[in-house]
Order: C-alpha cells, then sequence, then structure tokens
C-alpha cells in the first residue's frame, strides 16, 4: 500500500534509493569460506537483508521507518549513512547526513570523550576551528561534566548517546538519522532531544527516525514506511503506517473463502447504525476477522455462548484514539444455550500484562442477566481514554455466577483479543493513567527587616 506524494519540480529529494539489496553470506562451518574460495562449490547461504527497496527523502520531510525486529531498518539507515554498501541497486544521497545508529558509532573507545568529539564531528564533515566555536554548546547539551576528559570505554550507555546526539545535531544536518538510540537515555534527556529535533525540524532539516514508539511516530512525522522481510510494504500517511505495523505486530487474520467470512461487513459510521448491524450479522464468530484483532490472544471457557464479534464506533482500521477521547466499543454476544446470572465483562491490559483497568456488569449495576438459547447482544463500552499514548490490549467476556452466587464460571473469555492504540502528545508525562494534570506555582514574597 502507498500514497502518492506531490513535490515541486523545482526540488530534488535529498536521498533517491533505487531497487537497494543488501545480502550477506552465512557458513555452517568456518573453513566452509576458505574451501569455497578454493574451489568451484558454494558452501554459503544467502540471507537477503534487504531487497529491490526504493525509497525517495524530500527536503523538510519526517520520516518514521517501523517494522517488525531484523526486518531491515537498521540495514537502510546504514546504507543511507554510508557505512555499508547495498549488494545491488544504487543510492544517491544529495545531503549532509548525521547518523545517530547503534550505540557508540564513529567512537573510538580508548579516546577520551573530548578527543571523539573531534573525531566524530570531523566524520560528519566539520572542521577543527567549527568544532571549536561549537565546542561549549556541545558539552552544555551533553550534560556528561568531567566525564569528558575519561576514555568513552568508561562510559555508560546513557552518557554515550548523550554525547553522540549532542555532536550529530551541533553539525547542523540536512539530514538527521536515528535509530532507536534516544530510547537509550533517562526520561529528562529524551525530551530535551525531542526538543532539539523540533528546532531542527523548524529550521528545515529533514529526519529519517526508526522507532518501535507508534506514539513518536505519530506526533513526529510527517510520513510513514513500513518495512518487512527486506521490503516496503507501506511508504504513505503516518496513520496507515501505524496501522499496518500494528497488524504485523499482532497478526491480522487472513479471511478464507467461507460462508463465515462472507458476513464480516463494514458497521455503520454512527453508534445506533453498528448496533442494528451487529444485531442483524447473526450469530457466528466473526470477531477474528476484524482489523485489530489479535492472532495470539487466550482464549477460555466452556463455549455455551461467545464473545463473536467487536466494533469501535468511528473507526474502520486498527482502533487508534487520542488522549482523553471518549471511546464507544460495541461487543456482540452470541448465546448457544439459556443462560442465567450473565456477567459481561471488560479489561485493558499493557503488552506486558500490566492490569491497567477491569469492570464487569455486575459490579456496575449489581444485576445479572437471563437469555434464552439464539439471543444475541450487544453490550456498549463507554469510557474515557484518559491513557497516556502507547498500545493496550483489551479483554471482553462473559461469565455466570454459580447456583450459590459466589464463583464465576468462565463462558468465554477471550484475553487480550484486541489491540488498541493511543496515539497523541502528552508532554513529557510517563505511567499509565493520563491524569491531565493542572498545576499554579505561587510566588513567595521575600520580607525584609523591618524599620
Amino acid at each position: 500500500m502507498s500514497s502518492e506524494i506531490i513535490h515541486s519540480p523545482a526540488t530534488k529529494p535529498l536521498i533517491r534509493a533505487r531497487g537497494i539489496g543488501k545480502r550477506y553470506l552465512s557458513y555452517a562451518q568456518p573453513h566452509h569460506r576458505l574451501m569455497q574460495m578454493m574451489g568451484r562449490k558454494s558452501y554459503a547461504r544467502e540471507f537477503w537483508a534487504l531487497r529491490d527497496l526504493d525509497l525517495e527523502v524530500w527536503p523538510g520531510e519526517t520520516i518514521g521507518i517501523i517494522g517488525k525486529n531484523g526486518s531491515g531498518k537498521s540495514t537502510l539507515l546504514q546504507i543511507v549513512c554510508g557505512l555499508i554498501e547495498p549488494t545491488t541497486g544504487d543510492i544517491e544521497v544529495n545531503a549532509r547526513v548525521a547518523g545517530l545508529l547503534e550505540l557508540g558509532a564513529g567512537f573510538n573507545p580508548e579516546f577520551t570523550g573530548l578527543e571523539n568529539v573531534y573525531l566524530k564531528a570531523g566524520l560528519l564533515g566539520m572542521g577543527r576551528a567549527q568544532v571549536d566555536a561549537k565546542l561549549d554548546s556541545i558539552l552544555a547539551f551533553a550534560e556528561i561534566g568531567d566525564f569528558v576528559h575519561q576514555p568513552v570505554k568508561t562510559y555508560s550507555s546513557g552518557m554515550f548517546v548523550r554525547l553522540a546526539f549532542a555532536v550529530a545535531v551541533a553539525v547542523e544536518p540536512d539530514v538527521l538519522v536515528v535509530d532507536e538510540a534516544l530510547a537509550v537515555g533517562d526520561a529528562y534527556f529524551q525530551r530535551k532531544c525531542h526538543r532539539r529535533i523540533q528546532e531542527l525540524q523548524e529550521a528545515g532539516s529533514t529526519l529519517l527516525l526508526v522507532t518501535h514508539s507508534t506514539d513518536a511516530v505519530e506526533r513526529m512525522c510527517s510520513r510513514g514506511v513500513v518495512i518487512n522481510a527486506g521490503s516496503k510494504i507501506y511508504d504513505g500517511p503516518v496513520r496507515g503506517a501505524i496501522s499496518d505495523y500494528l497488524k504485523l505486530i499482532f497478526g491480522a487474520h487472513v479471511a478464507d473463502s467461507t460462508d463465515k467470512a462472507a458476513a464480516v461487513k463494514v458497521l455503520g459510521e454512527t453508534s445506533g447504525e453498528a448496533v442494528e448491524a451487529l444485531l442483524a450479522s447473526g450469530s457466528d464468530d466473526v470477531l477474528s476477522q476484524r482489523p485489530g484483532y489479535n492472532r495470539d490472544e487466550i482464549r477460555v471457557g466452556n463455549g455455551k455462548a461467545l464473545v463473536a464479534d467487536l466494533h469501535v464506533v468511528g473507526q474502520t482500521g486498527v482502533p487508534m484514539l487520542s488522549p482523553g477521547q471518549q471511546a464507544e466499543i460495541l461487543v456482540k454476544y452470541a448465546f448457544k444455550l439459556p443462560l442465567g446470572r450473565v456477567i459481561f465483562g471488560m479489561q485493558i491490559r499493557t503488552p506486558e500484562g500490566e492490569l491497567v483497568y477491569s469492570t464487569n456488569t455486575f459490579l456496575e449495576s449489581g444485576e445479572a442477566f437471563h437469555y434464552d438459547e439464539g439471543d444475541v447482544v450487544v453490550v456498549r463500552w463507554k469510557f474515557k481514554t484518559h491513557l497516556i499514548p502507547k498500545q493496550y490490549l483489551m479483554m471482553f467476556g462473559i461469565s455466570q455466577f454459580d447456583e450459590f452466587g459466589q464463583d464465576t464460571i468462565a463462558i468465554d473469555r477471550r484475553s487480550d483479543v484486541m489491540v488498541l492504540a493511543v496515539l497523541g502528545d502528552t508532554g513529557a508525562a510517563q505511567g499509565i493513567a493520563n491524569l491531565q494534570v493542572k498545576f499554579d506555582v505561587e510566588t513567595v514574597a521575600k520580607t525584609g527587616d523591618a524599620g
């Protein structure tokens, strides 16, 4: 999938890659390499990190490059930065490129931090006099104090990235390339780096950003590129890139050519229209056909009723909401047998499994429900998305009180069944809950001596 972006004919891309591929050779035994050099038999196994990839980078763009681990993102950036050559295709670079790639790239571990400032800046095209003029601002930004006179092999990962970033942005590059390096720094320094990147963007610099943070892509980027297994599978608007990336991470069910798959349809835009469509679509279990479905869900229960379908009102793809946005999720339940003492429940968890929120209809109302065989029910779950931007996983389930009203029996509990992406800017706030804190700082007047 792609989206055509129109550029002025008076400009030309800063970077143009045509059909680039990168091949690596591996050998089962070390001596096989020598044997291959001496004879005609090939012992090598080929691995293509990139294949036939095209990319144009235009002035002023901020491009988020996303994909699963091992998809070829870092290999692409190394080619852009001139660190490695492509095996096939060609790349044209018409700009000064500063790369912040793997930790310590361009640094000599035996040199001091100060010596490495001159080394790294020289590799990026700055003369000694230019570095002298900017040295104070570089060291002030890095904030590593007297450690600048110590060998960088003694640095922590955070100190490494502070100094490397300070040098990279001091060059004032046409294109700044960042590959996950900022994830190493602390929250204070990350925020400081993001502000500096915003200043570069406002000054017209171009940014290539590799990250697993969909929030960072949404907040900072004007264009998204998705790479999978060495190939570009999407290039266009950011929200489409995020949707395709989340499908890669959490899985997208491939519909088969059965009548059951044919029952899946686009639901109405309004809540009322969607409820009518869900009720009219029968009792088939088609939730796994919906955008945002997580193929690694955990499903338990006796199957006497089903969590059969789900729809986030106002959404057509992978559910993506903004912090504080009012959300309405419609969940369809289909009853195979008569059931009494029924409870409907929902949970939100982080991908790490941390519980964010959990409730059920009995806790909210004190009421349990009764249904007959063949009944189809839609429950509207409404809440405000007071969450920090990241990905979350949702559980929807149906349970039944036992005859004593003490324990619950799982009828159909679908844990981590749906991914929910919260995208937006909440400043430097961290955690899970977005409390939207406001504050006032009161000034205390100083009191002087009487008389």
